[in-house]
């Protein structure tokens, strides 16, 4: 029963919560950059690894959610305090796979790689998350994306007015009445990175957000 109520107690926060949210992003104007690198993507017979890092999910989420994309999955915690973020994708047009790097991280992986097998498919993904280091993509991923053969976009927010949350990753909240950028990248060249690591995502993670940032400061 207390588990039940809590379940309850957590979806209506999450409501609350999309409603705040659904205010602040209305309110701002948007200027998108690099659409039609995710647009070319998507008229390939690949599936696409769409990457951000956590600081800025919440322009992601949003973003992709009024676009409308199909075929749309994300990763979601199955620790309780996840549960809220699960419902607000849910309501987003994410099909959810449950799991994360420290808890039941293997049939994370199988889900992952039986949905890379549909090249329609689009996997959205914080690579840093859940929990970082921050701006340091995880290795296990990445390793998926290489061998499924997807293509690896990256895509992030910024916005001209915004607050700043005292969390590990630094997340980012917009205000209303700003400005909101979005910038998709080029696909990325990985197909001579033989590191056992994920360096190279990394570096491309963050080459492009520092891009983005220095438009909109």
């Amino acid at each position: 029963m207390i588990y039940v109520m809590k379940k309850i107690k957590l979806y209506f926060i999450s409501i609350i919560l999309q409603i705040i949210l659904y205010f602040v992003f209305k309110t701002n104007k948007w200027k998108v950059i690099g659409e039609e690198n995710f647009i070319n993507a998507l008229q390939n017979k690949q599936p696409i690894f769409l990457c951000t890092w956590h600081a800025r999910f919440l322009y992601a989420i949003y973003f992709l959610k009024i676009r409308k994309t199909k075929k749309l999955w994300a990763i979601s915690s199955t620790h309780s305090d996840s549960q809220i973020m699960a419902y607000f994708l849910k309501r987003s047009s994410f099909n959810l796979i449950r799991g994360s790097s420290t808890r039941g991280w293997n049939s994370v992986i199988k889900t992952m790689l039986k949905i890379f097998q549909d090249s329609s498919s689009i996997i959205a993904i914080t690579n840093d998350g859940p929990k970082g280091p921050p701006r340091i993509a995880k290795y296990g991923s990445y390793k998926i994306a290489k061998k499924s053969n997807a293509q690896i976009i990256s895509l992030f927010g910024n916005s001209t007015k915004f607050w700043e949350v005292k969390s590990w990753d630094k997340l980012r909240i917009p205000k209303p009445f700003g400005t909101i950028y979005i910038e998709f990248s080029k696909t990325m060249n990985y197909k001579n990175d033989t590191n056992d690591t994920a360096i190279m995502l990394t570096t491309f993670l963050n080459e492009n957000l520092d891009q983005l940032d220095k438009r909109v400061s």
